[in-house]
């Protein structure tokens, strides 16, 4: 009660020497406006609900509690309500000591909620405490984490909820609101990298009725609640938000209902600052907070008080977790003034809350909080760049790396102050898209910003990579040959829908074949998705299906890529001083697709592959730098660290700057094995050629007498198949002083002859292109097999554009 009174002191001596300078006939006016005014002043009422749930109710939020029952009480668990009425928008805002606001418990709440408040004028956030009831949720997954379904506690904590609501809203009466923002020191740290960013601000709402009296402070802070410890975790506990209220409480008087709002704390645990432990850490962590707030409190200033309320229903970025999340959410943003806060309905990541809040300061807000747990749960956002990290929070979210863009498109689309000139704009990026017929296959052109120029591509052929998708993913996995039959899955009841769980948990694992690649591949298949009506893990998903269906529990679909490259430079190579030779065999029939890319930054490059694919296996960029590669053997013991080497070198042969810079990339790989690959060149005007054979140690290999093969015939480590088609190539350019390009084609595509059958032949029944290319004027030769088996004409396809 005295730091109360100080705080209302301390503004009173303020006024009184205002007053002694203040102009008779401004009291006057400032009375006529008062009374303008009155009809349109504030409303606010505050009130707190004890809604501990009964003991032996299942806790929420940690799934190795495997659903069990609590066993006793530490601390209540709360609802606090906090109604607003500017004489525009009335509001309730709601914070409950949960683990998150479900579905079923927001429905049940807006059931029961008091009339006073539009349905769509109420905010339910969750503090995130791991120790408040579960039993709140239908959904047969997220029982695992919540417990059993218990309808009667489902009921009575909706009822709670609702009282405290009836009961602020009886308690309301003139008030006046401001807010300020401060910082902390140690409070919170990044719970996944040790220099990771951290939220460092500290934010307060304070409401105080005409008297000067305290009716409620709200305040935005951003850490776990997850600091209890065995044995305790089975005791309901607001975790260190019920230690700030005790703190605040204090300091402010028992009449004022402190609310906590949690922010982007995907990442974000709490710190240790006292270096205390097990409970004390707890009380140490949620007891500075409140004295902290308290001291921001300090610089609150009022005004008049104009609350905006925006709410927008949006469909939600497809994916394969249809059962599990909804195809739409309601995203809600309130500005308080000049103050914005936006409501995630989940858990996002520290850097999404940093990132929107520099985007609503550039727009002209004077202070940003971002939210978290607020009306509804669908898991975790994280940044684009840490999709392909398999942490805990990357592995619990279903909607693609996109989906920080998709929240700050939307949450900027809900802000009312206006764009500046400065503000980037959502679609503000361009791309361009051709083809044109080619002998045996497309010549696709495509240019422009990576995520445009990928939706082209998925929009191009949208039909096949859906067909290709069905067959080659979902058709493995409802088949069972992508799900395990041992661990968990051996254990799952028969009313379990098998795909419909076992696709976003193979999309789950995948993440960490994302590691590594660039921000604009992510982007090209981030649209490349969304253009051909799929997940992004969907996509990666049919992009990584040749690596799943070789693991021995799975039945082959079709094996990996087997090829034929090799390099002939110097006298061998004659007047263009380098030749490149490659045909990519494929077991099963593709449509074949030459592609052009002109991106935003970067080289120029051409491809040749096939519509699904966003790597590369043949390529050549602008300075002629060419790059090919060749599994030696399919991998079927464990899923590489890092991304897989067709990524690795699309981004290699739109970024590398030289033949020097793109060969030590490589050898710089340590979690690839058992893969070849040829780069080819110009090194200081000089034509180069090497193969770097990765493995548990890289090694670069270089020509011998003008000669590169992609594998030696003496390799053991090779199948006898490839050694067998390296010998045949080796014995034909041993034989030739010189080669030319149409000595090479007739080599690669077997004279003219019909394919025979098996891969121990240069050109056989797998063959999907053949490929002559010449780094001196940047240009590929390439043909494809015609329906008899022969190789067509080999068409021309120029880095720079033109075919012939």
């Amino acid at each position: 009660m005295h730091n109360r009174l100080t705080l209302h002191k301390c503004r009173e001596m303020k006024w009184e020497k205002a007053l002694r300078h203040f102009p008779l006939w401004l009291f006057v006016l400032a009375g006529l406006l008062a009374g303008q005014k009155l009809a349109s002043a504030l409303e606010a009422g505050a009130a707190k609900t004890d809604i501990t749930a009964p003991v032996g109710t299942p806790l929420s939020g940690y799934g190795a509690r495997m659903g069990r029952d609590s066993t006793g009480v530490h601390d209540p668990i709360w609802s606090r309500a906090l109604y607003l009425d500017d004489g525009q928008t009335r509001l309730f805002w709601v914070s409950v000591d949960l683990v998150a606001i479900n579905p079923e418990l927001r429905a049940r709440v807006l059931e029961l909620a008091p009339a006073a408040v539009p349905r769509e004028n109420i905010l339910l956030t969750a503090t995130h405490t791991h120790n408040g009831q579960g039993g709140l949720s239908r959904h047969i997954i997220m029982r695992f984490i919540t417990g059993r379904f218990m309808p009667d506690v489902l009921e009575k904590t909706a009822a709670g909820i609702a009282a405290s609501m009836q009961s602020a809203y009886e308690k309301r009466r003139r008030a006046a609101l401001g807010y300020a923002v401060g910082s902390h020191q140690g409070l919170s740290a990044n719970r996944r990298y040790k220099d990771g960013p951290i939220e460092e601000q500290v934010g307060v709402i304070l409401v105080e009725d005409a008297d000067g009296n305290p009716i409620s402070i709200m305040t935005h802070f951003t850490g776990h609640p997850t600091s209890i410890d065995d044995p305790d975790t089975f005791l309901f506990s607001a975790d260190y938000p019920g230690y700030y209220y005790l703190e605040m409480e204090t300091l402010m008087g028992p009449e004022c209902v402190p609310i906590f709002l949690n922010g982007a704390e995907g990442n974000q645990t709490i710190g240790n600052p006292e270096n205390k432990d097990g409970w004390e850490r707890t009380e140490s962590v949620g007891r500075l907070l409140a004295r902290r707030a308290h001291e921001i409190a300090q610089e609150v200033s009022y005004g008049e008080t104009t609350l905006s309320l925006t709410r927008s229903t949006v469909p939600l970025p497809q994916t394969l977790a249809t059962t599990l999340l909804p195809a739409e959410v309601e995203l809600y943003s309130l500005e308080i003034n000049d103050l914005l806060v936006s409501f995630f309905p989940g858990e996002p990541c520290v850097e999404l809350g940093l990132n929107l809040r520099n985007l609503a300061l550039a727009r002209g807000y004077a202070a940003h909080f971002s939210v978290g747990l607020s009306n509804n749960y669908l898991l975790y956002f994280v940044p684009r760049h840490l999709y392909g990290d398999l942490t805990y929070e990357s592995s619990m979210t279903f909607f693609g790396p996109g989906i920080e863009d998709w929240f700050y498109e939307h949450f900027q689309e809900m802000m009312r102050r206006p764009e500046l000139e400065t503000t980037p704009t959502a679609g503000a990026e361009r791309a361009t898209i051709t083809e044109k017929e080619i002998e045996g296959g497309r010549l696709i052109s495509v240019s422009g910003a990576p995520r445009q120029a990928g939706k082209l591509r998925g929009e191009l052929f949208a039909a096949d990579i859906q067909r290709l998708y069905r067959e080659r993913v979902v058709a493995q996995v409802e088949q069972g040959d992508w799900v395990p039959d041992s661990g968990l899955w051996g254990f799952l009841p028969g009313f379990i829908n098998v795909p419909a769980l076992a696709l976003p948990i193979l999309g789950m694992g995948s993440r960490n074949l994302l590691k590594g690649l660039s921000s604009d591949l992510l982007l090209e298949m981030e649209g490349m998705a969304e253009g051909a009506g799929l997940p992004f893990d969907g996509l990666w998903l049919l992009q990584n299906a040749p690596l799943y269906n070789d693991f021995p529990d799975k039945s082959p679909l079709y094996a990996a890529p087997i090829c034929t490259m090799f390099a002939v430079t110097g006298e061998r190579a004659g007047a263009e001083g380098i030749m490149v030779g490659r045909n990519l065999d494929w077991a099963l029939q593709e449509e074949a697709v030459v592609t052009r890319v002109r991106p935003e930054t970067g080289h120029t490059f051409v491809q040749a592959g096939f519509p699904w694919n966003a790597g590369l296996f043949t390529a050549m960029n602008g300075d002629g730098l060419v790059v090919c590669m060749e599994r030696l053997r399919p991998c079927t013991e464990a899923l590489p660290e890092k991304s897989l080497p067709e990524f690795i070198l699309r981004d290699l042969i739109q970024r590398a700057n030289s033949f020097t810079e793109a060969v030590d990339a490589l050898k710089a790989l340590d979690h690839i094995r058992d893969v070849h690959v040829l780069v080819a060149g110009f090194d200081k005007d000089k034509p180069r050629a090497v193969v770097v054979e990765l493995g548990a140690k890289p090694v670069v290999r270089e020509e011998e007498f003008g000669i590169l093969l992609g594998v030696t015939p003496d390799n053991a480590a090779a199948p006898e198949t490839t050694r067998t088609r390296y010998a045949t190539l080796k014995q034909h350019l041993d034989s030739q002083p010189e080669e030319w390009r149409e000595d090479l084609q007739q080599l690669l595509t077997g004279g003219g002859l019909p394919a025979s059958e098996g891969i121990q032949h240069i050109w056989n029944s797998q063959t999907r292109h053949s490929a002559v290319i010449l780094p001196a004027t940047r240009t590929l030769y390439i043909a494809f097999p015609s329906d008899s088996g022969v190789a067509g004409r080999f068409t021309a396809v120029t880095v720079a554009g033109e075919e012939s």
